[in-house]
């Protein structure tokens, strides 16, 4: 059940428990996120953190316990605010979701009409892009396209840890360490290099194996049919020459 007043910052951190840390969330991410996108979130994490998947990691239950309430708190926490959008709405401030008073009807702001899909108006920013970005940027498709797109690209990649045992980098015991030692919002990898595991030079090693193994992001829009081939193709050769004018020497 959702509370009356549920701040900003409990539901980013429902966002990061469900999608992992490594996803920028925002206002507008929250703005557009779907029941579907959280609900196969859930069912990801919760698969990889059911207690009784403690043997098969040789991690303690009470350790998969812990996170899989967490998890769960999360799920329900997002679900109770996606499942009542007629009694919680964000606030002018855009820091706080509060319960609608049925004195006064509020008026939804036409920039974030979730039936009218809008899509960027401006200068594409002078900077390297990715190519979701640049889709967005460019006009090609609207911010809740993006969204999911990120969304369904980092549910298929491979974790961290995974990569790492299966490099012998890091055995089951040190697996145990990681996740218990682990602080809130901190990542398998951060927390792996904070207490000894492995080095600098692998994380990024690691980091950049998980970038490699995980599916381009063209491919949903391709997948989907919001774009064919040809054209995610032309766009790509856009973008390299956008992002040629930032390279570093």
């Amino acid at each position: 059940m959702l509370a009356a007043e549920v701040s900003k910052q409990d539901l980013f951190n429902a966002c990061e428990s469900l999608f992992g840390t490594d996803v920028d969330v925002s206002i507008e991410f929250l703005r557009y996120l779907k029941p579907s996108g959280v609900q196969a979130a859930f069912r990801k994490k919760a698969l990889e953190t059911h207690p009784d998947r403690a043997v098969m990691l040789a991690v303690k239950t009470d350790s998969l316990e812990n996170r899989f309430k967490e998890i769960n708190l999360a799920y329900q926490l997002l679900k109770g605010f996606l499942d009542c959008p007629w009694k919680y709405h964000l606030g002018e401030d855009g820091s706080l979701y509060r319960r609608k008073t049925w004195t006064v009807k509020p008026t939804p702001a036409r920039a974030y009409d979730v039936t009218r899909p809008t899509r960027y108006v401006g200068r594409i920013p002078q900077r390297k892009l990715l190519l979701g970005q640049y889709l967005y940027y460019s006009g090609n498709i609207p911010l809740t396209t993006l969204i999911k797109a990120i969304v369904w690209q980092r549910l298929q990649r491979p974790s961290i840890g995974s990569i790492a045992v299966r490099w012998d980098w890091i055995d089951s015991e040190d697996v145990r360490d990681i996740i218990r030692q682990r602080n809130k919002g901190e990542k398998f990898g951060e927390c792996a290099l904070r207490r000894g595991h492995i080095s600098k030079h692998k994380l990024v090693l690691l980091l950049d194996r998980q970038r490699m193994l995980q599916p381009k992001i063209g491919k949903y829009f391709i997948e989907e049919q919001i774009m064919p081939s040809h054209k995610i193709s032309k766009l790509i050769d856009e973008l390299k020459v956008h992002n040629k004018k930032f390279w570093s020497y």
